[in-house]
């Protein structure tokens, strides 16, 4: 009995194992056949919005998501009493035979470079879990028009099904532009004014390295600076600038600005023109007061002057200077100091002309002031003065010692005629 229920039991392991086995088989050959999951499960688009003629890059990332796929070998060894069998199991790589890319139209394609390769042949193995980040280069069309483009990739799994994956690439053609925002029509030629821009992100995505420089062709105005680096610029940000605009000579120049930056690695570049008038519009002003018509050579002539303020802001380290050399005048240099608006003030100048030629003579006189803003010192030709220079004239009368003499000669005659005449007088009374 017990060893009849033995063989019972020994029959029932036996199917249990056989069926078990059956099973596993099953279950390896159905995974075999499937092969490995493979996905896409990621992707970006740099930059994030392209302009057409744009080079950029579609980056995916691609995953093996079947842990569980493995391949079973069995073994089988038998002997003259018995047969064994083993069995042993291995996980399945996705064996990545390819990978393209493909677009209804051309606006947007993969970038050929070198060998006008359009698609990645023999990727390699990807195991179970495992991932790898693919970079497709790709670039719009010079033509390509404002859109949302629907392109897909696609991956050939040798050992798997494969993977059709769409991905939207944008285009738009905004650019970054630059707008006035304070800009004067005129400037006078004595001041240093800013001037400011505004440079406007009118795109959807952000871009980078934006550098903006300012430049007139003329060489009549200076800027400080002439260049200034914002750098990144977020989608639709503006951001002011402003530039010291400074005028060296009367007239109409024009001004250029232009702005440079990057969407992703593609360099590009926004312009804009203005222009401004150079005149003296209000100005420091030197006036004459007072000056000789003429002086006689050896003499000290007096010139008096009033400085004006009439620009519509203070001003600094304003002085009058004599721009003559090998003359005596004092003071050499007449210091104002700071001036507000409107003011006026004197300054004075004693000439010594002994050491001046007869004729005509032209002093010039020179102006110096600083802008309260920039620092920036102005040198201006203020007035010139002219003076005539003659020759002291010869008294005609005599001189002193003469006129001396001849008074005690006159005096001397007179006394001798009347003390002769009293003599006569008393001789005829005596008689």
């Amino acid at each position: 009995m017990r060893a009849r229920t033995r063989k019972n039991t020994r029959f029932v392991i036996t199917i249990f194992s056989a069926v078990l086995l059956l099973l596993l088989l099953v279950m390896a050959s159905a995974s075999a056949a499937e092969g490995p999951a493979v996905m896409i499960t990621n992707y970006t688009v740099e930059p994030g919005v392209l302009m057409p003629g744009d080079t950029g890059t579609i980056t995916i990332t691609i995953e093996n998501m079947d842990i569980l796929s493995s391949e079973t070998k069995i073994t089988t060894t038998t002997t003259l009493s018995t047969t064994s069998s083993t069995t042993t199991a291995s996980t399945i790589s996705a064996e990545i035979d390819c990978i393209r890319l493909s677009s209804r139209t051309r606006d947007i394609e993969w970038r050929s470079e070198g060998s006008k390769r359009t698609e990645y042949y023999n990727v390699g193995a990807l195991g179970p879990g495992k991932s790898m980040t693919i970079p497709i280069p790709i670039k719009a069309a010079s033509y390509a028009h404002d859109d949302t483009y629907s392109l897909e990739v696609y991956i050939e799994v040798d050992n798997g099904k494969n993977v059709r994956f769409p991905v939207p690439v944008k285009v738009d053609s905004s650019s970054v532009e630059i707008l006035e925002k304070d800009i004067p029509s005129e400037i006078s030629l004595s001041e240093s004014k800013q001037i400011a821009i505004v440079v406007a992100n009118n795109r959807p995505n952000s871009v980078n390295g934006v550098n903006v420089e300012v430049k007139s062709k003329s060489a009549g105005l200076e800027f400080t600076p002439e260049r200034i680096f914002i750098g990144n610029l977020a989608a639709y940000e503006k951001r002011a600038v402003n530039f010291t605009l400074t005028p060296l000579f009367e007239g109409d120049n024009d001004i250029y600005f232009e702005a440079e930056y990057k969407n992703g690695d593609n360099l590009h570049h926004s312009e804009f023109t203005s222009s401004v008038l150079v005149r003296s519009i209000a100005d420091v002003k030197l006036i004459l007061v007072n000056a000789p018509e003429f002086v006689l050579k050896g003499e000290i002539a007096r010139i008096d002057f009033d400085v004006a303020n009439g620009m519509a802001k203070d001003i600094k380290a304003v002085s009058v200077m004599p721009a003559i050399e090998g003359l005596r005048i004092l003071p050499s240099e007449y210091f104002i100091g700071d001036m507000e608006v409107g003011d006026v003030f004197s300054a004075s100048f004693d000439i010594y002309t002994r050491d001046l030629s007869i004729g005509d003579t032209t002093i010039p006189f020179t102006l110096l002031f600083k802008d309260v803003d920039t620092d920036k010192q102005y040198e201006m030709q203020g007035y010139e003065v002219h003076v005539e220079v003659r020759e002291p004239q010869k008294s005609k009368l005599p001189s002193p010692v003469l006129i001396g003499a001849l008074v005690v000669i006159l005096v001397s005659v007179a006394v001798a005629v009347g003390v002769r005449i009293k003599r006569r007088r008393g001789s005829r009374e005596k008689k």
